[in-house]
């Protein structure tokens, strides 16, 4: 009868493509750190980040240091697991996927074996280092708007490199834009570059998938959709009350703050334009400023100030407005900002913890027996810690914009 219980050792796998197949790398053990997902930078610009592995093996056999290993930089690589080694043996599911990037070696004198260290990055880093000769933003606004920029984006980033794809997540439903930018070239530019001022506008996401080399993306639309789930007994929870569902995940740590200097509730935006890709700055007209009087009583007033670029429109320059708004609403101090969980149940078998992706809506649950506090958020990043002896999952969290 199976009974699923996981093993590390038995239940994990190490992979490269060598371009012809998947091939797996054996190991008598195993130490793996992955870290992927966004940064958030001013308490509001969602901003991709390159995601990372890095594998830490220990060997009986010495080839791989005399005569060189065959898995090489810059070979596909991915980090996957067997959710129910007994029940579905063929199944597995990809916790991390991108491309080898350093191989270090070292013979391990007392235990006469071979250590290897392997890190890796994901897709983002193609994403957002490629070096785009020319990139035009150019003809009505509906061109111009953040999707069809992002499918051009898309398109030029693939010229460059084929093995990057991007595309809208169909996570909230795909839709549809909030900004548009302003008729403008970009001449030998960085793609990342492109990528964060249209990000900044919209206030979107962007990430690597962990299953592919495939990135996705949200509008703030998107994200407003996800922000507007209701509680429910059937979600996705993480929870320090036990629960045999397989939705609930159990609780190790929480992390709560109530950090006022982080928020920001009188907000005031300028539209700057961009002097490198020809993009004209706006008049003062169409600086907007919004206040959220409630966290202004609360909190005290948080003065910030942001500079974007995009089309604002025309007076009275709703657009810009709205961007400000979006920005002011969100400003609550209170924040779940991170929750960790132990991948394993307590009978010894997966939890699907490890399958949360970016951007998913996540309830936390934290309760004295008495008092309870309970909070939407999204993951904006995901790091894994596995050892022989543990499986931590830890999610950093975010209410977005």
């Amino acid at each position: 009868m199976a009974n699923d219980v996981w093993d590390v050792k038995s239940n994990l796998r190490i992979q490269y493509n060598d371009g012809t197949s998947w091939v797996s790398i054996q190991a008598d053990s195993y130490t793996i750190d992955i870290d992927r997902g966004i940064n958030v930078e001013q308490g509001v610009f969602a901003r991709p980040d390159v995601g990372n592995a890095k594998v830490q093996m220990v060997k009986k056999s010495l080839s791989d240091l005399i005569t060189g290993p065959a898995y090489k930089s810059n070979m596909p690589f991915r980090i996957q697991y067997q959710p129910a080694p007994d029940s579905a043996p063929t199944v597995y599911n990809t916790i991390f996927y991108g491309f080898i990037q350093n191989i270090g070696m070292s013979y391990l004198n007392d235990a006469q074996k071979l250590g290897i260290t392997i890190t890796a990055y994901d897709a983002s880093k193609i994403l957002l280092n490629s070096r785009v000769s020319s990139f035009v933003i150019s003809g009505t606004t509906t061109a111009r708007s953040f999707k069809n920029l992002m499918a051009d984006l898309a398109t030029t980033i693939n010229t460059i490199d084929t093995r990057v794809t991007l595309a809208q997540s169909a996570n909230a439903g795909s839709l549809g834009s909030s900004t548009y930018q302003i008729a403008q070239t970009f001449v030998d530019a960085k793609s990342g570059e492109i990528l964060n001022q249209m990000l900044d506008a919209e206030l979107g996401w962007c990430w690597a998938s962990r299953t592919g080399a495939n990135q996705w993306y949200l509008t703030r639309l998107d994200i407003d959709s996800l922000q507007g789930k209701t509680w429910s007994s059937s979600a996705k929870t993480v929870s320090n009350v036990h629960s045999t569902s397989t939705n609930h995940y159990c609780m190790d740590s929480i992390d709560l703050t109530y950090e006022s200097d982080r928020i920001v509730n009188k907000v005031k935006v300028k539209e700057i334009g961009n002097a490198d890709s020809g993009a004209a700055g706006s008049s003062p007209a169409s600086d907007k400023t919004a206040t959220n009087s409630t966290s202004v009583t609360n909190y005290g007033a948080q003065v910030g100030n942001f500079e974007i670029t995009m089309d604002p429109g025309t007076s009275p320059y709703t657009r810009v407005s709205d961007w400000a708004t979006a920005v002011a609403n969100m400003a609550d101090p209170k924040s779940i900002g991170r929750v960790t969980c132990p991948a394993l149940r307590r009978d010894g078998k997966m939890s699907n913890v490890a399958d949360t992706e970016i951007a998913d809506a996540l309830q936390i649950e934290f309760s004295d027996g008495t008092n309870t506090i309970q909070q939407i958020s999204l993951v904006s990043r995901i790091a894994h810690s596995i050892t022989a002896d543990h499986w931590e999952v830890t999610l950093d969290l975010w209410k977005g914009i």
